[in-house]
C-alpha cells in the first residue's frame, strides 16, 4: 500500500505492512510529542537511551536530557557544532558527548560535573566505559577524522590519553560492551579487549566503495560471543570465541554475510531476530559519478530477519519530511529498560517500535473488521482497555454485520455478546425490527431465566403471525408461555383467524392458545375440527364428556388417525367407563357404520359388563363374524340373544362351517348339519361324534345309508360306531363284494372294542353278584339277630336303603325290621310307623322303587346280546 508524501505530524498510523494480509510483527507509536522540546525546535543528530533517561544531541551542539516519562531535565549547549555521538554508562549517571568541534565532554547527570577533552579534530564517535561510575579509571574511547582511536582515562597524575590505533582512516563508530570494544574505520572493523589491552581481531569490508562516508556503520553486540556489523547493503555476523588457554586472546571469525536490497541505516537484535532499519536505495545511487550525491529518498523500512536470514516482516515507517534525508540521518536505538522496545530516531521525529502485545493484536483485528476473532481474543485477556471491551467491540461487530446485510450471522453473535445485558439485547431486536428482519433474530432469543421483556417476544410473534404462519405456530409450541402474554397473543390470533378461517395453522395456534389461556372447551372444539389428538387429551384432563357425547365417531376417527384398524383403546374404555355420559344406545348409533369401532366397543363393554347389550345380539354376530371368529363361536354357544336365521345367514356369508353346523343343530336341522360335516368338512370322525351327541337313531340311519357306497367311510364307521345295534345294522348292510380298505384293521378294532365291553360287563356282573350275596347274607343275619345301634348318629339314608332293599314280598311271620324314624331320632318297627306289611308288599309303586333299588346292584343280563354281533359277522 503506497503512502502519500503529504503525511502530517498528527499522523498516527505509521505502519504499512509489506504483506497486507498478514498481521505486522511490530507495533509502532510516534512519541515525538513526548519530547517536543527538542524535536520541534531543533534537529537531532545523535541519541542514546539508558535505564532512566532519553538523551539527544542536536546539530546546534545542544544536549537534551529527558526522563523516561518525557520530562525535560535540562538542555545544555555543550558544543558549538553538530553533536555526532552520545554514550551513557549502565548506571545512567555519566554522559559522554562528542562533536565536530573536536571536543569530548563527560557530564555527570546528578552532580552536573563536567569534564572536557579537546582533541582539535572532528570527532565522530565516543564510547564510555559501561562501568564508568564504579571504576576509578574513568575510561572513554573516541575517534574521528584524525585517524586515531584514543582511550582517555584518569590516573595518579591526572588524565592521560592512550592511542589504541593509528593510521586507520576515519573512525566512524565505536561500541563498548563489557570488556570488549569494537570500532569501525576506513580499513575495517577492529575488536579490542580491555582486559588484555590489545586488539585481537578485525573484520575487513567485503568491498571498498567510493563515498563510503555516506554509509553509516552499525555495530551491535548481541553478546560477548557475537557481534553484528551493518554497513552499506551488507550485514555480517561475527563470532568471538574465547580461548581455553590462559592469557590467549579470543579468536574472531565471520560466520555469515547477508546482502540486502537497501542500505543499512540501523541494526540491532530484536528477541532472536535481526531488526534492520533499511534506507530504500541502491548503493550505486551514492557511488555513481553520473548521478548527484544527494538522492531523493522514500520512506525507510523496518525489516525483521530471522536466524536463517528469511525476512519475516517489512514495515514502511510513516515519518515526516523524509524525502531529503540521507542514510546517516537515521538512528536505531535499543532500550535497555524495555528489551522489547526500540526507537527509530530522525532529525525531527521519533518512533517507538515494540513487540506487539494482546491489545495490539486486537486493535489490528478490529482494523481489519475481524470482530469475531477480536472478541475471542479479548475474552482471554485480563486487563482490557475500555474501548476494546466486549460490549464495545460487540456493538461494532453487530453493526458491521447489519450494514453488510448479514442479518442471520449478526443475530447469532448477539447472544454471546450480551449474556448478562438484556437491555443491550433488546436494543438490537428493535434494530432488526427496523430492518424488517425480526425472523432472523427470533431464532436466537433467550428462552430461559435470562429471557428478555415480554414485548420482545410478543412483537416477534406478531411479526410471524403476519408474515409466516408456520413459524408462528412453531414458536408458540417451542417457546415457554411465560415469555409473553398468552391472552394478548390469543386475542390477536382470534382476529386474524376471523379473517382467514380456512387456515389450518392459525386454527392450531389458536387452539394451543386456548389451552394455555384456560379455555379448554374452545380448544376442544377447534382441535376436534382439525382432527387433532389433543382434543382427546382435553376430554380426559377437563372431563369434557358432555361436549364429546355427540362426537363419538369423530373422536374415534381422530384417535385412529383416520384408520379404524388403529382404534385407540383409551377412547373405547372412556366410552365404556362413562356410560352415564355416553349411553350405549347413543354410542352404537353413532359408530354403527364403522364396524371396527363397534367391535372394539362390544369387546370392551363385555369386559366391564358381562352378558350385557343382549338386544344387540344380531349386531354382535355381524361384528364378531367380521373381526373375531373365535369370539363368534363362543357367543353363539353361550348366548341365545340372537336370531338363528340371522346367525345362519351370517355363517353362510363368511362360509364359517363349524359355526354353521352348530346353528343348524340349534335350529333342529341335524340332518343338514350332518350333511354339512360330511360334504363340506369331509370329517367322518366328527360326523360320528355329532351323531353320538344327538342320540338320534334316524341320524345313525342317515349316516350309515350315506356311507354304504363309500368304503373309506364304512371303515371309519366300523372303528368308531360304538353301540351293538348300530354296528350290527352297519355290518349287515355292507354290500356284498365291496372291497373295504383296511377292512381287517377296522373289524379287528370293532371286535376288540366289543370284546373289551363284554369283559367289562362280565367283570361288573361278578362284582354285582358278590355284593348282592353279601347283602342277602347281611339281611338274613340282621333279621335273625339283634344289633347294637349307635345312639348318637344313624344316617337316615342308610335306614332308607335298608327299607328299600328289604324283600317285602317274602314276608311271613319273621320279626319286622327296624327303621330309623327321623322325627323321633329312634329305631322303630315298620308296624309302629303305621304301615300294614301286606299292604306294603302289594303296593306297586313301593315295589317298583324297591325293585329299582335292587337292580342297581345287578349285572346287565342283556350283555349276552353282544354275541349277536359275532353271529352277524359269521354269517
Amino acid at each position: 500500500m503506497s503512502v502519500s508524501e503529504t503525511s502530517s505530524e498528527s499522523e498516527v498510523d505509521i505502519l504499512t505492512s509489506s504483506d497486507e494480509d498478514e498481521e505486522p510483527k511490530l507495533n509502532y507509536e510516534r512519541t515525538t510529542d513526548k519530547f517536543q522540546g527538542c524535536f520541534l525546535n531543533d534537529s537531532i543528530s545523535a541519541c542514546v537511551i539508558s535505564k532512566e533517561h532519553f538523551l539527544f544531541g542536536s546539530h546546534n551542539g545542544a544536549v537534551y536530557i529527558y526522563t523516561r516519562e518525557g520530562v525535560l531535565l535540562r538542555k545544555m549547549i555543550l558544543h558549538v557544532a553538530t553533536v555526532t555521538s552520545l554514550s551513557v554508562d549502565l548506571e545512567s549517571e555519566n554522559l559522554a558527548s562528542c562533536s565536530l568541534d573536536g571536543k569530548l565532554i563527560v557530564y555527570n547527570i546528578s552532580s552536573k560535573e563536567t569534564s572536557v577533552y579537546d582533541f582539535k579534530r572532528p570527532l565522530l564517535s565516543v564510547a564510555i566505559d559501561p562501568y564508568y561510575s564504579n571504576r576509578s579509571s574513568r575510561q572513554i574511547i573516541c575517534g574521528g577524522r584524525a585517524g586515531k582511536v584514543i582511550l582517555s582515562e584518569k590516573g595518579w597524575l591526572g588524565s592521560r590519553d592512550i592511542v589504541l590505533q593509528v593510521d586507520c582512516g576515519t573512525v566512524y563508530k565505536i561500541d563498548w560492551y563489557k570488556s570488549y570494544v569494537s570500532w569501525a574505520t576506513d580499513t575495517g572493523v577492529y575488536i579490542y579487549s580491555n582486559e588484555y589491552g590489545k586488539i585481537f581481531g578485525n573484520v575487513d569490508y567485503p568491498k571498498k566503495l567510493p563515498n563510503q562516508e555516506v554509509f553509516p556503520y552499525q555495530l551491535y553486540w548481541q553478546s560477548e560471543s557475537r557481534l553484528i556489523i551493518g554497513w552499506a547493503d551488507q550485514i555480517s555476523i561475527v563470532s568471538i570465541q574465547r580461548s581455553s588457554q590462559p592469557n590467549e586472546l579470543p579468536k574472531v571469525s565471520v560466520q555469515a554475510v547477508l546482502e540486502i536490497d537497501s542500505i543499512v541505516s540501523g541494526i540491532m537484535m530484536f528477541d532472536f531476530n535481526i531488526l534492520v532499519l533499511a534506507y530504500i536505495a541502491e548503493v550505486e545511487d551514492f557511488t555513481s559519478s553520473s548521478r548527484p550525491r544527494r538522492v531523493d529518498a522514500v520512506r525507510p523500512e523496518l525489516r525483521l530477519i530471522d536466524s536463517s536470514f528469511q525476512e519475516l516482516a517489512g514495515d514502511v515507517i510513516g515519518l515526516t519530511n523524509y524525502s531529503r534525508l540521507q542514510p546517516s540521518d537515521y538512528h536505531l536505538v535499543s532500550d535497555p529498560a524495555k528489551k522489547d522496545h526500540s526507537y527509530v530516531v530522525f532529525p525531527n521525529d521519533i518512533i517507538c517500535a515494540r513487540e506487539r502485545n494482546e491489545i495490539d493484536h486486537v486493535t489490528y483485528l478490529v482494523s481489519r473488521e475481524d470482530y469475531a476473532e477480536a472478541i475471542a481474543a479479548v475474552k482471554t485477556m485480563k486487563d482490557v482497555p475500555p474501548e476494546l471491551r466486549v460490549s464495545e467491540l460487540g456493538k461494532k461487530y453487530v453493526a458491521h454485520l447489519i450494514d453488510n446485510k448479514q442479518y442471520r450471522k449478526a443475530a447469532s453473535v448477539i447472544p454471546t455478546l450480551y449474556v448478562n445485558n438484556p437491555g443491550g439485547w433488546e436494543q438490537w431486536v428493535f434494530v432488526f425490527a427496523d430492518h424488517n428482519r425480526l425472523e432472523d433474530v427470533a431464532e436466537y432469543l433467550p428462552l430461559g431465566d435470562d429471557h428478555l421483556s415480554p414485548i420482545i417476544y410478543e412483537m416477534t410473534l406478531a411479526n410471524y403471525m403476519a408474515l409466516n404462519e408456520k413459524k408462528f405456530n412453531e414458536k408458540l409450541h417451542s417457546w415457554p408461555t411465560n415469555l409473553y402474554s398468552v391472552s394478548t397473543i390469543r386475542k390477536a390470533t382470534e382476529k386474524k383467524y376471523e379473517q382467514v378461517p380456512e387456515s389450518f395453522l392459525l386454527a392450531d395456534s389458536l387452539a394451543f392458545l386456548y389451552v394455555n389461556d384456560n379455555m379448554p372447551v374452545e380448544a376442544f372444539w377447534l382441535y376436534l375440527k382439525l382432527n387433532q389428538k389433543e382434543c382427546i387429551d382435553l376430554v380426559f384432563e377437563h372431563n369434557l364428556y358432555d361436549e364429546a357425547r355427540q362426537s363419538v365417531l369423530q373422536l374415534l376417527l381422530t384417535s385412529a388417525d383416520g384408520h379404524p384398524e388403529n382404534v385407540n383403546p383409551k377412547v373405547i374404555n372412556m366410552l365404556v367407563q362413562h356410560v352415564h355420559s355416553f349411553p350405549p344406545k347413543e354410542v352404537i348409533r353413532q359408530i354403527e357404520s364403522v364396524t371396527r369401532f363397534l367391535y372394539a366397543y362390544f369387546c370392551s363393554y363385555e369386559v366391564m359388563f358381562p352378558n350385557s347389550l343382549m338386544e344387540y345380539g344380531d349386531l354382535k354376530v355381524n361384528v364378531f363374524a367380521e373381526f373375531d371368529r373365535p369370539r363368534l363361536f363362543e357367543f353363539l354357544m353361550n348366548t341365545q340373544c340372537y336370531s338363528l336365521g340371522h346367525a345362519y345367514n351370517v355363517c353362510v356369508k363368511y362360509h364359517y362351517l363349524d359355526e354353521l353346523v352348530y346353528v343348524l343343530g340349534r335350529m333342529g336341522n341335524n340332518k343338514d348339519a350332518l350333511m354339512l360335516i360330511i360334504n363340506e368338512l369331509s370329517d367322518i370322525g366328527r360326523a360320528i361324534r355329532y351323531v353320538k351327541e344327538q342320540g338320534d337313531k334316524d341320524l345313525w340311519e342317515d349316516l350309515i345309508s350315506y356311507s354304504l357306497d363309500k368304503p373309506d367311510f364304512i371303515c371309519t364307521l366300523l372303528e368308531n360306531i360304538g353301540s351293538d345295534e348300530n354296528a350290527h345294522n352297519l355290518i349287515t348292510r355292507i354290500p356284498k363284494g365291496m372291497k373295504l380298505p383296511h377292512a381287517k384293521e377296522s373289524l379287528s378294532k370293532l371286535l376288540s372294542d366289543h370284546q373289551l365291553q363284554v369283559y367289562l360287563h362280565l367283570g361288573c356282573h361278578n362284582l354285582f353278584e358278590d355284593e348282592a350275596s353279601q347283602k342277602v347274607k347281611k339281611l338274613h343275619s340282621d333279621q335273625n339277630n339283634g344289633f347294637e345301634v349307635d345312639k348318637h348318629i344313624v344316617s337316615q339314608e342308610d335306614n332308607v336303603n335298608e327299607l328299600v332293599n328289604f324283600d317285602y314280598s317274602n314276608l311271613s311271620e319273621e320279626p319286622l325290621p327296624f327303621v330309623f324314624d327321623t322325627k323321633t331320632n329312634e329305631f322303630r318297627s315298620i308296624s309302629s310307623l303305621g304301615y300294614d306289611i301286606h299292604t306294603l308288599a302289594s303296593d306297586n309303586e313301593f315295589r317298583d322303587a324297591a325293585s329299582h333299588a335292587r337292580n342297581r346292584l345287578k349285572p346287565d343280563l342283556a350283555m349276552s346280546s353282544k354275541l349277536s354281533i359275532l353271529m352277524a359277522l359269521k354269517k
